[in-house]
């Protein structure tokens, strides 16, 4: 294994040279998203199929989706609403995670998934999925080596399969009306990836969804579905916590909510639906965001070595053939060299002017990757993550409750803890808050903290 934490190294892998993914990246997610995924897919195959699914996610498409992704989150504060009446514990990471299922829903495929309000078939069968991923590193070795891991992985990937061929199934007839009617509704990613493939492929009119595209398109799909379920979901629930813990930042952030919406609360949903782009007038809200994701990212990357690709680095160079390359964001995000004082939560890093101390480095800053295999969803979860702070942050004051959860379990994990922190990351496919953070709400009153 190559630990690369350098950024300038870390380019070189992934901007310079993009060196592929390695396989074991490969065995992991095949059972979980297929093999036409566009995390492991590679060359030619991978570039088609980026290229047709990048126009659905462009910034300014992104942007004529944001009123289903408002519709979906505030469903979200109606069940927070509910949750703070029964004053009762719950896990911000499941509730954070249907919300982003739903989101993805109605951004990919223009269709309720309604995870928030019932149980939801491909949730379920995904989730089970995780149980059984080898990364999944609880010392269950019956779990491990278990014979029957195989007849899950099958039984629940058909499941995943038979929903989504039926959804996109619905989507194309759905499609159909829409042309017919010509219809001035924004198109869902689904449908731009279908109108890219169909013109590259030569097919313009075709009266049936093509069986290549339809197979690509689920395992599309379910990588929307892991990605969502696995990293925004969590990021939610650490500005949570971070906010919590700096209740200063928290005001400014509110302030900057007020400035840009007015600081009637009810009036905001509407005000963001009408006008999306307000979204992008939110600079401390972004800083805040980023800084979370410096502290807790989600992911990295891993690259497999090649005998054409040495790092050069403090004028040595390292051979890569036979490695697996790691660019640890984790252990970058966190280097005293690159990040003054990197343990502390400090979003003005990113208000910084080049020349400040607290300016981040070029390439230091890893939640999303560079170079060609970047995050290609990174548009969306900024938009829906600074929705779900607008439409929340100044109503509700959401706490973490470990040892509330503690005493309804009947255990006492109080030792269990990193850098004093019971929130720390556990791996479950990716990085998550410890026991889906366990949490309380109450409506909020305003109040500033000074100092």
């Amino acid at each position: 294994m190559l630990i690369v934490l350098d950024p300038g190294a870390a380019n070189q892998v992934t901007v310079q040279t993009s060196l592929p993914k390695h396989r074991d990246i490969q065995d992991f997610v095949y059972p979980l998203i297929g093999e036409k995924n566009l995390v492991t897919l590679e060359g030619k195959e991978w570039k088609m199929w980026r290229a047709i699914f990048n126009p659905g996610f462009a910034s300014g498409h992104m942007m004529s989706l944001v009123g289903s992704m408002v519709s979906d989150t505030i469903r979200f504060t109606e069940i927070l609403s509910e949750y703070a009446v029964e004053g009762r514990v719950f896990e911000l990471e499941d509730a954070a995670t249907r919300l982003t299922v739903d989101i993805i829903g109605s951004v990919v495929l223009d269709m309720s998934l309604r995870a928030q309000t019932s149980e939801n078939e491909l949730l379920k069968a995904l989730r089970d999925q995780l149980k059984w991923m080898p990364l999944h590193r609880d010392l269950n070795l019956f779990r491990e080596y278990n014979p029957m891991k195989f007849i899950v992985y099958r039984k629940n990937t058909r499941i995943m399969n038979r929903y989504l061929d039926k959804l996109l199934e619905q989507r194309f007839e759905t499609r159909q009306r829409e042309e017919m009617t010509a219809s001035k509704r924004s198109k869902p990613i689904i449908d731009l990836a279908l109108d890219t493939y169909l013109k590259e492929t030569g097919q313009s009119g075709a009266s049936a969804l093509p069986k290549q595209f339809k197979r690509s398109a689920i395992d599309q799909f379910k990588t929307f579905l892991f990605a969502g379920h696995d990293t925004t979901s969590s990021t939610a629930c650490y500005i949570v916590h971070l906010l919590s813990k700096h209740p200063a930042v928290l005001d400014k952030v509110c302030q900057e909510h007020d400035e840009v919406y007015g600081s009637d609360t009810s009036k905001t949903a509407k005000a963001i639906t009408e006008d999306p782009y307000s979204l992008n007038r939110l600079p401390y809200t972004m800083a805040v965001l980023k800084e979370v994701l410096r502290l807790h990212p989600p992911v990295s990357t891993a690259r497999r070595g090649d005998p054409n690709t040495h790092i050069l680095f403090d004028g040595k160079q390292y051979p890569t053939e036979g490695f697996f390359v790691w660019p640890v964001s984790y252990a970058m995000h966190r280097q005293p060299e690159l990040w003054p004082n990197p343990e502390e939560f400090i979003p003005e890093r990113f208000l910084a002017k080049e020349g400040d101390p607290l300016f981040p480095p070029k390439g230091a800053w890893r939640a999303f990757e560079h170079g060609p295999r970047n995050c290609i969803g990174q548009e969306l979860a900024y938009i829906e993550l600074k929705i779900f702070m607008v439409l929340t942050l100044r109503d509700f004051d959401i706490r973490p409750a470990y040892e509330d959860r503690d005493k309804l379990d009947g255990k006492d994990r109080s030792s269990l803890m990193v850098d004093g922190d019971r929130a720390y990351q556990v791996l479950v496919a990716t990085a998550k808050p410890a026991l889906g953070y366990p949490a309380k709400v109450s409506k909020r009153g305003r109040l500033v903290h000074l100092g």
